[in-house]
């Protein structure tokens, strides 16, 4: 196989794998809305080795790139306007955009499940509140400051 063949493999296994955190999101977020503790660690774990996966992925795709005499930093939509017209290009141009799709459906989700579990949170410390029980003013997930934080890491939101 091609670098170029294996490059445009490695951006579809990074496009497959945000399908795959795609459904554990969809369940992170029906567990959250049924209340299932249980089920919600587990998707939060599951959701933890998905994103390493992806990170994988995506280091992969990043050394392909650079293989490819294109910088390190360049995002794919970068690579396609320089890449001569031709069915490389077009399988390229189509992965890129079911990348971008699915990267965007998840950031989506995320969100939602975000502000579901804020608003859970705020139920419990109401809840706290009107029982006489000291707030807990943990948060949720993390520490304060990683509560906001999009879900990704920022050189993968930034590559295509």
């Amino acid at each position: 196989m091609s670098v170029m063949q294996d490059y445009l493999q490695a951006v579809d296994d990074c496009a497959q794998q945000c399908v795959k955190m795609l459904e554990v999101e969809s369940e992170k977020r029906r567990a959250l809305m049924n209340n299932e503790g249980k089920n919600i660690e587990a998707a939060v774990k599951t959701q933890q080795a998905a994103l390493m996966k992806l990170e994988t992925l995506e280091t992969r795709r990043m050394q392909l790139q650079e293989e490819l005499g294109f910088d390190r930093s360049m995002t794919v939509s970068e690579i396609l306007d320089r890449l001569p017209e031709g069915p490389e290009r077009e399988r390229l141009r189509e992965l890129a955009q079911s990348l971008k799709d699915a990267a965007a459906e998840l950031r989506e989700q995320n969100r939602q499940s975000l502000e579901l579990a804020k608003l859970d949170m705020r139920l419990i410390e109401s809840l706290r509140g009107k029982a006489g029980l000291p707030e807990t003013g943990a948060g949720l997930y993390a520490p304060r400051k990683m509560q906001d934080r999009p879900m990704g890491s920022g050189k993968f939101n930034s590559s295509f």
